[in-house]
């Protein structure tokens, strides 16, 4: 009797530990963010990006591009506000799967210094290609 009592209570021990550590996504990881609420895809800034693009960038005047680590404009992200000619620099190498565009036209290429494979945007994508999901490695405005 005391045994099944001890596993039964070690189970709802471990159950409830493993419980309460799976529910922060960022366990363990606030070295590195920081603050909490100073993460970029933190969604509970009241929209942040802005609605008719008033994000960080500014309103109407300014232009640029956010690029996310996964698709539907989650994860991580990074804001562009002119070229980037090796994002490796920035953290995001190989990472980008979502990405929005403000204004202009914009190349993005496989290699840094925009060497290899580029394509352009005008618009934003909310998933990328499956051949061009995490490829990015430099990003420049052509227009």
């Amino acid at each position: 009797m005391r045994k099944t009592l001890l596993a039964i209570t070690c189970g709802a021990l471990a159950l409830l530990t493993t419980t309460a550590m799976a529910q922060d996504r960022y366990y363990g990881r606030d070295d590195y963010y920081g603050d909490r609420h100073e993460r970029r895809d933190d969604r509970r800034d009241g929209g942040r990006w802005g609605g008719p693009w008033g994000g960080p960038w500014g309103g109407p005047g300014g232009g640029g591009v956010v690029l996310f680590e996964h698709d539907g404009f989650r994860g991580e992200a990074r804001v562009l506000r002119g070229d980037a000619p090796d994002l490796a620099r920035l953290g995001f190498n190989d990472r980008v799967s979502s990405m929005r565009i403000s204004r202009g036209v914009w190349e993005f290429c496989e290699h840094a210094y925009y060497e290899g494979k580029c394509w352009t945007y005008d618009y934003d994508m909310a998933s990328l290609p499956k051949k061009q999901n995490d490829r990015y490695s430099s990003v420049r405005r052509v227009r």
